[in-house]
């Protein structure tokens, strides 16, 4: 593990996720469409990279990427590991000022760098952010990533050990159309080069560390992929059914429970393993939730994001930091399986009478009837409505609701049936019938 001091203490860079920009709409595609050259291009990203500079923007607004963030701080960019400088109470104001802003910006609330500066050199908070990769050539299905080092950024505690691991260092990207409700089948070949020197921590005489090469190599690293809302400032990932990675039909799918939701499978990558020519075969399933009250609200087009993590798992995989090399994705497929039914996009209330309410709502896609749930209570975090019922099915898109309560306030929905299949819920409508 990356050691910088023993009492070195480093902020972690979060996964953040820009909200993308509204796309044209579309019609809904056939079922065996291959949508992957829909959306947005592959993108790159890593700490060195800073594709997150804001260009043409004042440093006076701070709202700079994090390694000009540094650079503000006095970085000097050495390749020390201890200079034995310490962070000035301006310097740590500036460094904690700037992070604030680009969490007020991104949305995200990553710790700030607490008052331990004279146990750390200003060097030694940049080496924290050593990610440094670049996409060196892309195409719709897949790209070339030549990685300098996968770096070692991570949320560090007073003691020199990993509290958190940030994966999310190093990451490429792309946003895919897509339509609410229907089943996504993914596959794509990737192959890693990547590779680095095992190191022992030696101390010197004033009590300080540096690394020392051991002469021997590492060559395996673990990586992550999701699919996710890319209009979520989280990004929150969508389920992955079926998901396998094979190498010559051998599995290297890994599942480590211990770590957050979102990355608890590994694809183990050895680039020392030729079998199948280093490629390793991925293959799995998405479904794309099938409602607009439930995914991307505000966007008639839905798009959904495919981001891999190329960073260091500095907690789970200790050995795989600070590699470097190349990771290649090719043969890359979104194929458009079943379309499930979708919730209506709007529904509207008709007439409000003492005991009654009248709504009415557009088709559904992939509609062939239509439940209608109301109730007195809506509990908006778990989106559930409570006291009151789901009616029988219908084919109508105009329905009255009656035996309610007169001077009652009711929360109202609509979701799609086709079969067995029944989509998410609508937005939610209220009405208080009439005294």
């Amino acid at each position: 593990m990356r050691k910088i001091s023993k009492k070195l203490v480093a902020v972690a860079v979060s996964a953040t996720m820009i909200v993308g920009s509204a796309m044209s709409v579309s019609a809904a595609v056939s079922t065996g469409t291959d949508v992957v050259s829909t959306g947005k291009a592959w993108s790159g990203y890593s700490i060195y990279t800073h594709e997150d500079h804001v260009a043409g923007e004042s440093k006076a607004k701070k709202n700079i990427c994090w390694y000009h963030s540094l650079l503000n701080t006095g970085n000097t960019l050495t390749d020390q590991h201890y200079v034995g400088d310490k962070v000035t109470d301006a310097q740590l104001k500036a460094l904690n000022d700037a992070i604030k802003e680009n969490n007020k910006k991104k949305g995200t609330s990553d710790p700030t760098v607490s008052k331990h500066a004279d146990t750390w050199g200003v060097q030694d908070s940049h080496k924290c952010f050593g990610e440094n990769a670049s996409i060196t050539a892309k195409s719709a299905n897949g790209f070339t990533m030549n990685v300098v080092s996968t770096g070692w950024s991570a949320t560090w505690t007073p003691m020199g050990t990993v509290a958190q691991s940030n994966p999310w260092g190093v990451t490429a990207t792309k946003i895919i159309n897509v339509d609410r409700g229907r089943t996504y089948n993914v596959s794509f070949k990737i192959k890693s080069t990547l590779k680095n020197e095992l190191e022992k921590e030696v101390e010197r005489k004033d009590k300080t560390y540096y690394n020392e090469g051991t002469g021997k190599f590492n060559y395996i690293k673990h990586v992550h992929f999701k699919m996710y809302d890319d209009t979520d400032a989280d990004g929150a990932a969508l389920k992955l059914k079926g998901l396998k990675a094979t190498q010559a039909g051998k599995s290297v799918v890994e599942t480590n429970k211990t770590v957050l939701k979102d990355f608890s499978s590994f694809v183990k990558l050895d680039s020392s393993n030729t079998a199948g020519d280093g490629w390793v075969n991925v293959t799995f399933s998405v479904k794309i939730p099938s409602s607009v009250a439930t995914y991307q609200a505000k966007r008639k087009q839905a798009t959904v994001g495919f981001k891999f993590a190329f960073g260091a798992f500095l907690k789970e995989y200790i050995n795989e930091n600070n590699m470097s090399g190349t990771i290649e994705v090719k043969d890359m497929k979104v194929v458009a399986g079943a379309q499930g039914p979708v919730a209506p996009a709007t529904v509207k209330v008709k007439k409000i009478k003492k005991t009654s309410v009248k709504i009415s709502f557009k088709k559904g896609i992939s509609a062939k009837k239509y439940e209608v749930q109301y109730g007195t209570k809506y509990d908006k975090e778990k989106n559930k409505i409570k006291g009151g019922k789901v009616l029988k099915a219908t084919k109508k898109k105009s329905v009255t609701i009656k035996k309610l309560k007169s001077n009652k306030k009711y929360f109202i929905r609509v979701r799609s049936v086709n079969g067995k299949q029944k989509s998410d819920w609508s937005k939610v409508v209220k009405a208080k019938t009439k005294k």
